[in-house]
């Protein structure tokens, strides 16, 4: 009687143990599936991804965006401005220029690159309401035995055009005021037409 006792009470145990560890077991099954389908709601609803860590710019470049909006395109730093030129030694005018006029002492100087070459040299300019213009300009050209149309076809030799309205350098007399032109003296003015190109910068200072 003892023994069926004995055996119906680990009968029991057995069988509440078998489903304890059922449970267990179950309970393990149903988190692993849990986790599985929140990691398949997550990727199946396309959740973004951290950003990429990206690498700093090397020193002396930007980490502005490149062409297309590449963040992986550096784009270098922007070159630095040209110095601005120096004066000419003797010269009241920049050393970019390769002629320089002074109305109002009368005076011209032929530079190339920063030295003068001939000069100081005797001008006439522009008379009263005819002023020849001051200011930065540029040869625009040149004419060997050039014919002044608004002056009745009047000579003006060895000229050398720089501002609009015709103003020039030609040879012309030192004694009488011009319509705006820069009179030199014939000899200076074929060095003037020798020595200027068309695009050679002229200054005018009053």
């Amino acid at each position: 009687m003892i023994n069926r006792l004995v055996l119906a009470a680990l009968v029991v145990a057995v069988s509440a143990g078998s489903t304890v560890t059922g449970s267990v077991l179950q309970s393990r099954q149903n988190l692993a599936a849990a986790q599985r389908t929140a990691a398949e709601s997550v990727l199946s609803q396309g959740a973004p991804l951290p950003p990429p860590v990206e690498p700093a710019p090397p020193p002396g470049h930007s980490a502005a965006p490149g062409p297309g909006g590449n963040p992986l395109i550096l784009v270098p730093p922007p070159p630095p401005p040209p110095p601005k030129p120096k004066a000419v030694k003797g010269v009241p005018c920049l050393g970019n220029v390769s002629a320089c006029v002074r109305l109002s002492t009368r005076q011209a100087w032929l530079v190339d690159n920063g030295r003068v070459v001939l000069g100081p040299v005797s001008i006439t300019s522009g008379k009263k309401g005819e002023r020849t213009p001051t200011g930065t300009h540029r040869v625009l050209w040149k004419d060997k035995d050039h014919l002044s149309r608004e002056f009745d076809d009047a000579p003006m030799p060895y000229s050398v055009f720089f501002a609009d309205g015709g103003i020039a350098f030609h040879t012309g007399s030192l004694r009488a005021e011009s319509s705006g032109c820069i009179h030199l003296s014939d000899g200076v003015a074929r060095r003037f037409f020798a020595n200027l190109a068309v695009g050679d910068v002229v200054q005018v200072l009053r």
